[in-house]
């Protein structure tokens, strides 16, 4: 816990600043970055590190962030669809290897995962520079230090044992408890311009989908057979470890804010 103390006190107003105080360009730009390292990590995870460079992929959110950032749900569509016909071209010229269709299917899994879910936070951050991004993922903070100071402090039966032996009930229970609290702060304080019923729908959506999503993502790397997703962050291991609870939350998140 002392090893990442640096990383939260730098990193939460670094984010803040990249997110909302340095404005649209530098957001999709860092985002960008984010998707890449991402992607990278996920494709080296997932072909045990024989998958070279995931150019096609980066190809990929380099159309679908600045599409979406720029046209909108229109371009989201059109750019993923664009994306994909450009793996699919891939596949076929690459001929038979052996490994085709993995290669595809982890191709198809990484632009779904981090571009296309990522997208809807630039779609979002349009309409308010960026404001209700930082809460939601302030809101994820808070579901994380919520869950590690309650299984901390009480412990108990694990949730997932041979998932993530050290995640217990008590924590996902405190974790969702800090950030319903949270969200629903944000929304008295006006942070969070959403409607009361809405403000707890979205509690719960973040509190629940955003701990499955982090246990989605300790499967890929059991699966794999590594600890961490990289280590470019060092006791936080890699950027795929730190954003994983937040991806799934980007269309359900974009939905509760801007549809009627």
């Amino acid at each position: 816990m002392l090893a990442r103390i640096p990383v939260i006190l730098f990193g939460i107003p670094a984010v803040y600043g990249l997110l909302v105080a340095a404005g649209d360009v530098v957001r999709m730009v860092f985002l960008a970055l984010v998707c890449i390292l991402g992607q990278y990590e996920l494709n080296q995870m997932l072909s045990r590190g024989n998958g070279g460079k995931p150019w096609i992929e980066w190809a990929g959110a380099l159309t679908i962030l600045p599409a979406s950032h720029f046209y909108g749900e229109k371009g989201l569509l059109m750019s993923f669809a664009a994306s994909a016909v450009l793996l699919v071209a891939f596949t076929v010229l690459r001929g038979l290897h052996g490994d085709n269709t993995q290669r595809f299917m982890r191709g198809l899994f990484s632009l779904v995962y981090l571009p296309f879910c990522l997208a809807f936070y630039l779609m979002l951050a349009r309409a308010d520079s960026g404001l209700t991004l930082f809460i939601i993922l302030s809101s994820v903070w808070a579901l994380d230090i919520g869950a590690y100071s309650f299984g901390m402090s009480i412990r108990g039966p694990k949730l997932a044992p041979a998932i993530s032996p050290n995640k217990t009930i008590s924590g996902a229970v405190g974790g969702a408890l800090s950030c319903a609290a949270f969200i629903i702060a944000a929304g008295h304080f006006a942070l969070l311009k959403l409607s009361q019923p809405r403000l707890i729908i979205m509690a719960i959506t973040i509190a629940t989908i955003g701990q499955i999503a982090d246990l989605f993502e300790s499967v890929l790397k059991r699966e794999s057979e590594v600890k961490d997703s990289g280590a470019l962050l060092g006791a936080h291991g890699g950027v795929l470890d730190r954003i994983d609870s937040v991806l799934f939350l980007g269309p359900l998140c974009y939905a509760l804010v801007v549809f009627n």
